[in-house]
């Protein structure tokens, strides 16, 4: 599937549970455990890149999965992009671990 101006990022590309054979596109150290589509879409939402996001659809190294994918309009090199997501996912699941348990630091 080719959309010409857009990215796709796969949940695949940014977990930090996969190898690399099995689609992942970051080093370990900048990857996230487990990314819903739903996750990379607030993030880049946040990051202000216009995304649109398909659900139930499936990696080819992983058919089985049907994680869904985020095309985003390209605005850059997609490791830039890619880790620029990764850090706004890492952002959001601290806040949201916050606000459940504000006690901790």
């Amino acid at each position: 599937m080719k959309l010409p101006g857009f990215l796709i990022v796969w949940p695949a590309h940014l977990d930090s549970s996969k190898t690399r054979g099995e689609g992942r596109r970051l080093p370990v150290s900048r990857a996230v455990k487990q990314p819903s589509a739903k996750e990379v879409w607030q993030a880049a939402m946040t990051l202000g890149y216009s995304p649109e996001i398909t659900e139930k659809a499936a990696l080819s190294k992983s058919p089985w999965e049907k994680t869904g994918y985020v095309a985003i309009k390209k605005t850059g090199p997609r490791p830039v992009v890619l880790k620029n997501i990764a850090g706004e996912i890492v952002k959001g699941r601290q806040k949201e671990a916050q606000a459940i348990d504000p006690k901790k630091r």
